[in-house]
């Protein structure tokens, strides 16, 4: 946004002319952008104007700025909490320069989102993730924030962090670790062996490839435009929950029986069907837990075998699998007999 413009705060003007912003200032910030609750666009757009002019910044300004991506692309998402694939978009090219994450404030504000959001794209949480982890091999301090950070080393922030995107609500499966997030994690584990690594490290590995293998749940949020879908028949005045609680009680007077009472309105509902598929993806997911299939079993023996060492913490992982108790395919079995 151009200086000249006649709305444009004479602290926003100070701050861009300085490149710093203080605490003040940042209070200065919050009257100009919230006195209405809503971050428009082109607010959003300034915001990371300022951002991108900032050489010196402070706590209060990265709170600040991921609070105001947070109700831009989340508070004001219709419908609520899901990040469309145009916004996660708009808000990955403004964050990146030379195809990465610009600094600390750009990461905490996409893992926020990650964690604040009932659904967001994948590439959102598998660029959190890699961004993580080429900051890691690399030591990139303005990125992890971690002025200690030693490159090829994962350190208890670091863990942390990857810990926060894994399990975000909006990341790829809140409920459970896909492929794509396991293959990255066992990539870290591969690329830092031997380093002098967190102990907190080797308990997120099995705890990640052991969730992916056991506890993967299959389920994901519905996709946005179903839930738009969702949204309108709500607000439709003869239908939704107005309309679904006439039909009820109407039925219940028929009939005697709230249970037979549903059973006359036929389909399922836009709100019933979502929470069939729900139940359906959680009895296969407990189908699948009760073992390593042979599928997932050839995928993790790939993986260890891919090098032909055994490491600390795959060892440890095959101890917490035949731990388990579960059943595990016999193709594991030339692998248990290495530890």
């Amino acid at each position: 946004m151009a200086l000249q413009d006649a709305h444009v705060p004479n602290t926003i003007e100070t701050i861009l002319d300085t490149r710093a912003v203080t605490p003040a200032q940042v209070l200065d910030l919050r009257r100009t952008f919230w006195p209405d609750g809503i971050i428009s666009r082109r607010e959003a757009e300034l915001l990371f104007e300022i951002n991108d002019t900032l050489e010196t910044t402070c706590g209060e300004w990265c709170d600040f700025f991921a609070e105001g991506m947070v109700a831009h692309l989340i508070e004001q998402a219709i419908p609520r909490g899901y990040i469309g694939e145009e916004d996660a978009q708009w808000f990955r090219d403004r964050m990146v320069l030379d195809g990465r994450i610009k600094g600390e404030t750009e990461l905490e504000t996409l893992v926020q989102l990650l964690e604040k959001a009932t659904y967001a794209p994948e590439h959102l949480s598998m660029f959190a993730l890699d961004t993580v982890r080429g900051a890691v091999l690399d030591g990139d301090h303005d990125v992890l924030g971690n002025g200690s950070l030693v490159p090829g080393e994962i350190g208890d922030p670091e863990v942390a962090l990857l810990r926060r995107v894994l399990y975000a609500k909006g990341a790829v499966r809140s409920e459970g670790i896909n492929r794509s997030e396991a293959e990255l994690i066992f990539d870290l584990n591969d690329a830092t062996i031997g380093a002098d690594n967190a102990d907190s490290w080797s308990a997120l590995f099995v705890n990640t490839i052991s969730n992916y293998l056991l506890v993967h749940s299959g389920y994901e949020p519905p996709p946005r435009e179903r839930m738009k879908q969702v949204d309108r028949w709500l607000n439709q005045p003869a239908d939704g929950l107005a309309g679904f609680g006439k039909r009820v009680a109407q039925g219940v007077r028929s009939m005697g029986d709230t249970m037979q009472a549903i059973g006359v309105f036929g389909t399922d509902t836009p709100m019933e069907s979502i929470y069939r598929a729900r139940l359906d993806a959680e009895e296969i997911a407990r189908q699948r837990a009760e073992r390593v299939d042979e599928d997932e079993a050839q995928w993790l023996i790939d993986r260890i075998n891919h090098d032909g060492a055994l490491s600390v913490n795959e060892a440890a992982l095959l101890h917490f699998l035949r731990a388990s108790g579960l059943d595990l395919d016999p193709a594991l079995a030339p692998l248990m007999a290495r530890i």
